[in-house]
Parts: structure tokens; sequence; C-alpha cells
């Protein structure tokens, strides 16, 4: 079974369905020169198909027929950070193109990402478009920082799952097909191993601990060490910087607790957060920002990419661990409630 990838990013998105489904990605569009580097380099058997604007799905659905489709589209317009045009926004607006995609292919499953605040920016429109092409839809938020996650920023998210309205997804016929979805008790806090796409380990410890500032996608090109957020919290090119090498920050904030349980789950330490900029200055390091994605180490990092756009691709990325996790929640809510 096959897995087409819409706004593909760095493609993590497509290895929490890989692993998820089974599917593998054969087609993906990501029109990113330094994205698709990555997505050329991580999924060598898939091809390209550039802009999704100028894709003739109908030609692609006589070629191929793909059981999922996942589309982590744009979120400048509907994030908090941005201004907030909603799908006025033209970048968010690729939202219509995915729309479409979904109408011509008709996959069984439709995977989406994005800002929790498509809630009230969006999210009626998306499953508005999607029932007009006849699909149903869950969905849910999750933070990257929760426990069940573990990681060490907040990093709020939204995931979706459509399915054509005609498959009840009650069904023993529709639980047969999916049967790779992991239940809770196998996948609260799971992790790939080194490798990158592998087994499910044990769950991060959980607790009230301090977290550091979640990756963006400005922190490469635009970010600087003073830069902070309305509230005066420095961003993590800011606060990387003020970080002993205990973990403590400046202002005695102690992220420690946070990176030993992230280092737990992912089974590898936390690289050194700062490197020496140009001018003699510290500042942010992709491995490290990689690593607080819980992407496979080196797996944007290890390419040749400039550091700015290494850090904006991270940035704009997505925690593989917590769409499992979103995933996980609404493909299994059905088996949990009829187990208990």
């Amino acid at each position: 079974m096959t897995n087409l990838s819409l706004c593909s990013g760095f493609g993590g998105l497509d290895i929490a369905v890989e692993q998820i489904t089974g599917n593998k990605t054969l087609v993906y569009a990501e029109n990113d020169p330094f994205a698709a580097q990555v997505m050329a380099a991580r999924f060598p058997h898939a091809t390209n198909l550039g802009d999704i604007t100028a894709i003739n799905w109908a030609g692609l659905a006589q070629d191929h027929h793909f059981d999922t489709v996942t589309a982590g589209f744009p979120c400048q317009g509907l994030s908090n950070a941005g201004l907030r045009k909603g799908f006025l926004d033209a970048r968010s607006a690729l939202w219509k193109n995915v729309a479409e995609a979904v109408r011509v292919l008709r996959p069984h499953l439709v995977f989406l990402e994005n800002v929790a605040a498509i809630r009230s920016r969006g999210l009626g429109e998306v499953v508005a478009d999607l029932a007009q092409v006849g699909y149903d839809a869950r969905w849910t938020c999750v933070r990257a920082g929760d426990p069940a996650v573990g990681a060490p920023h907040p990093r709020d998210r939204w995931f979706l799952i459509a399915h054509p309205a005609a498959e009840d997804p009650d069904s023993a016929a529709w639980r047969q097909r999916w049967p790779a979805a992991p239940r809770q008790a196998e996948s609260r806090g799971a992790r790939t191993d080194p490798g990158g796409r592998g087994r499910l380990l044990a769950a991060a410890p959980a607790g009230g601990i301090a977290l550091l500032p979640t990756p963006k996608a400005s922190d490469g090109p635009n970010g600087g060490p003073n830069q902070r957020d309305g509230q005066g919290n420095y961003y993590l090119p800011g606060m990387a910087v003020r970080l002993g090498q205990d973990w403590v920050a400046h202002d005695g904030t102690d992220y420690g607790p946070a990176i030993r349980r992230w280092e737990s789950v992912l089974g590898r330490r936390a690289p050194f957060p700062t490197e020496p900029g140009s001018r003699g200055n510290r500042r942010l390091t992709p491995p490290f920002v990689e690593w607080l994605m819980g992407a496979p180490e080196g797996w944007v990092t290890g390419l040749g990419l400039p550091r700015a756009q290494q850090l904006k691709i991270l940035g704009n990325g997505v925690v593989t661990l917590q769409a499992i996790e979103g995933y996980r929640r609404l493909l299994c809510a059905d088996l949990e409630a009829m187990a208990a």
C-alpha cells in the first residue's frame, strides 16, 4: 500500500504515517528546494511532483492508487505568530489544493497536521471542504511536551484523520485494513530506534517540568539571541545561548529534567545547543533543534544544507512521535471504547 505526501517538509509526518499504517511514501510534492533535497535523500525511491498548485490530479490518479494521503499544509495564515489571515493567506490557502487531491484520488485515509490555532481560524472550512468531497473527519490536539510524547518543548499541534463517509471506522473490515495502528499501552511515549523508523519503546515519565521554547522556522533566517515573544520570554535562539552546561538557564530555570526525559525517549544524548558564530558570538545549532524535533540523527543536518535552511526546515516540521500519538488517539478511540 502506498502513501502520497503533500507539503512534505522534511518528511516527519510521513515517517509517522508509515509507522502507523505500514504504507510507503512513493510520491510527494515539495516545492522548497532545500526541503526537497531532504526528501530526495531520505525517500530515495519516491518521486517529487514539485509545486502542488501545478499537479494534474486526474492524470496522477490514472497512474497511481494511494491508500493514504498526508499533508502538513502551511500554517502561516493560521498561526498565532503570523498575521492570522486564515485561508486568505496564499500559503495556507494551499489547503484547497490538498482538498482537490482528496476529491480526485479518493484515498482510504487522509492524515492532516497544522498548528492548534486552526481550531479558531480555519477548522470549519477544512471540515466543510472534506464533507463536500465525501469525507468524514475526526481531530485532536496534542502538545509535544505532554508526558505521552515527552519532548522538551510545548509545540501544540492539531491532527486530523478523514475517511470516506461511506466507510464505517467501527466496522471489522475497516479495523482489519489498518491493523498496524498501535494501541495506547504500546505507543505512549513511543520512540523509534536510532535508525529512525523502528520499534516502539517505553513511555516518557510524567511530571510538571520546565520546557524550552519550541523551534520556529524563523529561528534560522531571522533568529537572534535577544528576540522575545509578547510576554518577554526568549525564543529558542535566545534561550539556547543562556543555558549552562547543566541545562540551567541564567534566570535559574532548570531544563535538565525535560532534556533527560527526551534523551530517555529517543535513546540518544542531547547535542550541545550552541556553536561559535561567524562574529565570535554563540548561536543555536541545527543538530540540537533536530534532536528537539525528534528527527533521526543527521536526517536534516547530515546533508550539507545551509544552517539557516536547516533551522527553517526543522522549525516548519513535525515531531514524529507527537503525530503518532495524535493519530493513535484518533484511530484507536473506538477500539479502546469497545475494549472497556
